[in-house]
């Protein structure tokens, strides 16, 4: 059996997998808001400690651990070099987590780590040529040409979400102006849907929005689309068109047999892709909602021995 470790930008999600690649017991905690790295390796090692408590394993049926971050890394040296929503720079995640649990370490991007499990146990078995974009606080992308990963220099490849579609747009945060992540990511429609309900507070979105105590997740604006909110329905147009632009590109320089994505809205499966296979119009690469969903991460990560 091997730790998988998906890491996010508000949270840090470990499960434990088989060697059918099933995840057999998974845990996760919250990481929004730790102030330093030292506070976020914490959380983390906290959390494989309770996975190992909560599933009963001894540590000596772990074989290995693997953890996928997002932004830049190192992955022969299993480091962090810079991650624009997490508080690591040249942080040596793999030697950090292998003293506390003397297990080999593997490390890799986030969103490798989500391409890499679809392509193992998931929708894009079988398959040679795949893209992942995972939809969250930013856009992760994972690439993998011929089976294997695509790392490019200094592990840099795959950065799709800092694609620049709009050289007005805003400040992302990596520094760049008009990064697709800027417009397209979960986070992007959060804020798109909340300057929305506040100027339309007494529509369909903002009834939603107060039955959730006012919460605004990537949820609200599809729960209001459902219930035939003209407002949610323009924000969801809007929302596609800048998706698309980015997918688009992706394609066109790629040309995958696959494009899978993942993050939370893509749970909502056809209501996502379907208006995004029409706004992009005819294509041999297929579109596809992760079959994993929460597990891709954490699967990819288990398996990355296996590169």
């Amino acid at each position: 059996m091997r730790i998988g470790i998906d890491l996010g930008g508000t949270s840090v999600a470990v499960g434990l997998v088989d060697d059918n690649y099933s995840v057999l017991c998974r845990t996760s905690q919250r990481t929004a808001g730790c102030k330093d790295e030292k506070e976020l390796m914490d959380r983390i090692i906290s959390c494989i400690y309770d996975l190992i408590k909560k599933s009963g394993v001894s540590t000596d049926d772990i074989e290995s651990i693997g953890i996928g971050c997002p932004g830049s890394t190192n992955v022969e040296q299993g480091l962090v070099v810079r991650s624009g929503n997490l508080p690591f720079k040249n942080t040596r995640v793999a030697k950090i987590l292998s003293d506390e649990f003397g297990k080999k370490v593997y490390l890799d991007n986030d969103a490798n780590c989500a391409a890499w499990g679809e392509y193992n146990a998931g929708i894009a078995k079988g398959l040679d040529n795949v893209v992942m974009v995972t939809l969250g606080t930013g856009i992760g992308g994972g690439i993998i040409i011929n089976g294997r990963i695509l790392h490019g220099k200094e592990n840099h490849a795959g950065e799709i979400g800092h694609v620049v579609i709009d050289i007005n747009g805003k400040r992302c945060a990596c520094g760049r102006i008009g990064c697709w992540e800027t417009v397209a990511s979960t986070r992007a429609l959060i804020e798109r849907v909340r300057a929305e309900a506040e100027h339309v507070p007494f529509s369909v979105l903002g009834n939603v929005i107060s039955e959730n105590n006012g919460v605004i997740d990537g949820r609200s604006l599809f729960i209001a689309l459902k219930r035939g909110c003209k407002v949610s329905k323009s924000i969801f147009a809007e929302y596609i068109e800048l998706l698309g632009v980015g997918v688009m590109n992706v394609i066109e320089v790629l040309r995958p047999d696959m494009v899978v994505f993942g993050g939370g809205i893509s749970k909502e499966g056809d209501t996502l892709i379907a208006p995004l296979r029409e706004n992009i119009g005819e294509t041999p690469t297929r579109l596809e909602a992760s079959s994993l969903n929460d597990n891709a991460g954490i699967i990819g990560a288990a398996l990355l021995h296996l590169i």
